[in-house]
């Protein structure tokens, strides 16, 4: 494959609107170049019914309240995805946002890699150490370890490089 045909392959970009997905979108746009194409992902949890435990038991709530948890869900999702992608155009990417609903965001992440043959995923790290990386997990370390796909990995600053000279 020459460069030529990577670099009309998209970048995805894991997004959640956090300060690391925030970063990664900076990261990606330094270190990939600037007017490559790039989808910005958001993975929802998806609603599909709703119980909770009240005075008088577990109860169901009815289709139509499930219904609209689900359409406001979807509506953050996409407004969270058009935030992401007015980033990644201000980092240089030809952007364009993308919603799924998908119980794993490592699995969502991956597949959509694949289907859009994507270059590079890049994607935020929280970094996690210790037991609550172990209780948590790492959605950026499950991406890496399970695509087969080339994955930047922007790590968190930590107070002594952001205050180093």
């Amino acid at each position: 494959m020459s460069p030529s045909d990577q670099s009309a392959r998209p970048v995805l970009i894991a997004y959640d609107g956090s300060d690391q997905a925030k970063d990664a979108i900076a990261e990606a746009g330094r270190v990939l170049g600037a007017g490559r194409r790039a989808v910005v992902l958001i993975v929802r949890e998806p609603i599909e019914s709703f119980e909770f435990v009240g005075l008088g038991g577990a109860r169901t709530l009815d289709p139509a309240t499930v219904s609209a948890m689900q359409e406001a869900a979807q509506n953050e999702a996409v407004n969270v995805a058009e935030e992401g992608a007015a980033l990644a155009r201000e980092a240089g990417f030809d952007a364009e946002p993308r919603v799924e609903a998908g119980a794993g965001a490592w699995q969502e992440i991956v597949a959509v890699a694949d289907e859009l043959d994507a270059d590079v995923i890049a994607i935020g790290s929280r970094g996690r150490t210790g037991l609550t990386k172990v209780l948590l997990g790492s959605v950026a370390s499950a991406v890496a370890q399970h695509s087969r796909r080339s994955v930047l990995i922007v790590q968190p600053e930590t107070v002594g490089d952001a205050e180093s000279p």
